[in-house]
């Protein structure tokens, strides 16, 4: 016998990438099946950093506190040479999108929050331990034929989207290809339960005769993780007298309690075709970074939210379906801009000879006596920002804040309290005033006239103004209290700004002279028309 679901959206694979999906749906109320293959999440560490990015994402979903208590929050990298003399630091201090740049989780305890977390929602399913055998598209949906326990279910939706990691058989189905390069350069991850290593940093060592890398976790926990020589046997690798060598050769860890020894080859590869006209890829399955800037796990939930709130909004009848044709447009850019980055960052932690690694080593010194270039790598300004060129967003006059993430600054409200912005913003669009007119000019924005229905207007004065004694019916009023606006601010005396689900600018105007509200949502209302295709 076979079992019939129907909903909007079916996503494959409940990884990080599927569950927060699912948890953006479910918060927007779309109805939503996940499955799942196996009987429940992942028990074995994987990946071991989570970005300022993915903490704003978790913020989304209502579930950062949860998150943040399994989380070692602001740690940096230190690099070293073959003889443990440090020649570069990573220690950003930065909280522009509203948390620490870098920091360490464990991705079973994640896993496991999302998945519990997701009973919030009575219109998403979940459905572990349900093999997806099929999928088949068609002009009004997508059908998915799942085995369980011996039994078929047959699922219809309006989407599907495949998150279901490397071996993706969701980017088969849309005829995918991967690109880029898988690399023959071997490395052994081994986990530990505790450590005795008391550096709070990840160490880097970037030694020719064996590089390795040691990072930091929460309550205690730590990863190394070493360079495999061409021609060393990957059984051997992994076995417990090997890896107890390579700790004992590493620091005081030879006798700490190993969770995990695995040996891994890295890629740098994207899908060349991220989606059909029904069918969306996310994850591993749309790219596969090497492991070196911590990336792997990020880039997927940056396509989760990405992806799921145009999914939302075209469901919904908000915007029309052209939305969903700037999915790859917007993420495939960045996602092979942070790959690029990770492999950068490992040919500084995998020097071929003692001569590179001295120039290379030698090069960060001299860079260390020039200030503006030792605060572009200690504060991490190399990493590519959260940037869309094209897509859904609209031109904005110079200020170069469209398409861009929106920062995360506190504010302080008229009753003194202190929020983060996108608490008072809500999950959707928000209409944002900047300047020290920002309470009139958002009380004078007529926000229904862009075609998004009722959003929610936040009206933000400079870090030195008050706010003034009349008060706007309907407005979100604050002082930026940090000044965290300052620096996209510098020459605009006032700003409006159509900040999107996903945090990102739409549509940013300086209002002057000949600018009105008016004309900003003249330019928002022909965005949102340009997608009702």
């Amino acid at each position: 016998m076979t079992t019939s679901l129907t909903c909007d959206v079916a996503i494959v694979g409940a990884g990080p990438t599927g569950m927060v999906i699912a948890h953006l749906l479910g918060q927007a109320g779309v109805r939503t099946i996940l499955i799942e293959r196996n009987a429940s999440t992942v028990t074995a560490p994987r990946a071991v950093s989570i970005d300022d990015e993915a903490l704003r994402t978790m913020q989304a979903i209502a579930l950062a506190d949860e998150v943040i208590a399994d989380v070692m929050l602001d740690y940096g990298s230190n690099y070293f040479t073959r003889h443990g003399v440090c020649f570069a630091k990573v220690e950003p201090i930065t909280r522009e999108y509203g948390y620490p740049r870098r920091n360490a989780f464990t991705q079973p305890k994640l896993e496991a929050s999302l998945r519990a977390a997701l009973v919030r929602y009575p219109h998403v399913t979940q459905l572990f331990e349900h093999e997806c055998e099929s999928v088949e598209e068609d002009e009004s949906g997508v059908t998915l034929t799942l085995l369980h326990a011996g039994a078929q279910v047959q699922v219809r939706a309006a989407y599907g989207v495949g998150a279901d990691g490397a071996r993706s058989m969701m980017r088969r189905v849309i005829g995918a290809n991967l690109v880029g390069s898988t690399y023959n350069q071997k490395w052994v991850i081994v986990d530990l339960a505790s450590t005795k290593e008391r550096f709070r940093q990840t160490r880097v060592m970037c030694d020719p005769a064996r590089p390795f890398i040691t990072l930091p976790g929460p309550g205690g926990i730590r990863r190394y993780e070493f360079m495999l020589h061409e021609g060393e046997d990957e059984e051997k690798a992994a076995s417990p007298e090997f890896v107890r060598d390579l700790l004992a050769a590493a620091g005081p860890d030879a006798d700490s309690p190993v969770v995990r020894r695995q040996v891994y080859a890295f890629h740098a590869r994207k899908a060349d075709k991220w989606h059909s006209a029904r069918l969306f890829l996310a994850g591993d399955a749309a790219h596969l970074s090497p492991p070196f800037a911590g990336q792997g796990m990020n880039s997927g939930i940056r396509d989760a939210h990405n992806l799921a709130w145009k999914l939302a909004a075209v469901i919904k009848g908000v915007i029309g379906p052209r939305l969903l044709e700037t999915y790859q447009a917007e993420r495939s850019p960045h996602a092979w801009a942070l790959i690029e980055l990770a492999m950068n960052m490992g040919r500084i932690m995998m020097p071929t000879s003692n001569r590179q690694a001295a120039l290379v080593q030698n090069a960060f010194r001299l860079a260390s006596l020039v200030p503006p270039v030792q605060a572009y790598f200690a504060q991490m300004k190399y990493k590519p920002k959260p940037f869309y060129h094209d897509g859904f967003l609209a031109g904005d006059g110079g200020l170069a804040l469209s398409g861009r993430m929106f920062p995360q600054p506190w504010l302080e409200l008229r009753d003194r309290s202190k929020v983060r912005l996108d608490d008072v913003a809500g999950s959707g669009f928000a209409l944002i005033a900047i300047g020290e007119d920002a309470q009139a000019l958002a009380a004078a924005t007529d926000v229904e006239a862009i075609g998004l229905g009722p959003l929610p207007r936040i009206a933000i004065m400079p870090q030195n103004i008050n706010l003034d004694s009349a008060t706007h019916a309907g407005v979100v009023e604050a002082r930026d209290v940090d000044g965290t606006l300052s620096s996209i601010t510098p020459r605009a005396r006032n700003m409006l700004v159509l900040m999107r689900p996903d945090r990102y600018v739409a549509v940013a105007m300086k209002i002057e002279k000949a600018q009105t509200p008016g004309s900003f949502v003249e330019i928002a209302k022909r965005l949102v028309g340009m997608a009702q295709g």
